[in-house]
């Protein structure tokens, strides 16, 4: 059997022999596995917002988003703390934005005012999370950060464009927010299977999850050749040995 890799080049998680192999698969799954969640949920957002008869409203938005995050949120042992829909400028008027996102089992609204602002939009544009979707057309992964508009704790966003025609503009993004704590309980015994300091990081090399007590969220990293790669999800990788720069 030949070695699959990575788009970077890396050995792809499933080809790994061994427990440290199955183990960085399981990883690999586990993010695979929210951003395939993500893109179906865009693609079927993308196609229900086609589908509106006339001029798409804030209420027509809350009615089509609000079930699938109260899904996402309240799935026992899933991993979304929050999650929603940011309208881009143009969806519900020409400088308009529009936030249909809530946190929590609870269901708490975010940052619902900024909704009667005209200059809503001024909040997101800038954003990593928002812009970047917006501007590639692609998918995209922020952090980890400390989410003070939500969580107030270290999160990754997910996002992912929206789009109402295949080569139209973008509509907005889904997004799903998933804390480093709560991850961090799914992660933990595979890392440690891969080794004592193995260590989740994003593509810039900031840890995201490691197992060595002195390597924190947000710690930029090097891996410590020579040690294993493993490719996880579209961007993410593990390196089994980590050092904290």
């Amino acid at each position: 059997m030949s070695e699959t890799t990575s788009p970077a080049g890396l050995p792809a998680a499933a080809a790994q022999p061994g427990a440290a192999g199955r183990a960085a698969a399981h990883l690999d799954s586990t993010i695979a596995g929210i951003e395939h969640q993500l893109a179906v949920w865009a693609a079927g957002t993308g196609a229900a917002l086609a589908s509106l008869s006339g001029k798409v409203t804030g209420t027509a938005v809350d009615k089509l988003i609000r079930p699938v995050v109260e899904d996402l949120v309240q799935l026992p042992g899933g991993y979304a703390a929050g999650a929603g829909f940011i309208a881009n400028a143009g969806l519900l008027g020409p400088e308009r934005s529009y936030i249909a996102w809530w946190q929590g089992p609870d269901l708490e609204p975010v940052d619902a005012l900024a909704n009667f602002s005209p200059n809503s939009i001024s909040r997101y544009v800038k954003a990593e999370w928002f812009r970047i979707p917006v501007e590639t057309g692609q998918a995209h992964v922020t952090g980890p950060y400390v989410d003070f508009l939500c969580t107030d704790e270290y999160v990754l966003t997910f996002t992912h464009p929206v789009l109402t025609r295949p080569e139209g503009p973008v509509a907005g993004i889904v997004g799903i927010d998933v804390t480093v704590q709560r991850l961090e309980r799914g992660a933990m015994p595979a890392l440690r299977r891969i080794g004592g300091r193995a260590t989740l990081v994003n593509a810039e090399g900031r840890a995201v999850v490691s197992a060595a007590a002195d390597i924190d969220a947000g710690d930029l990293t090097a891996p410590d050749e020579p040690c294993q790669h493993y490719s996880v999800g579209r961007t993410f990788r593990v390196w089994s040995d980590a050092t904290g720069l």
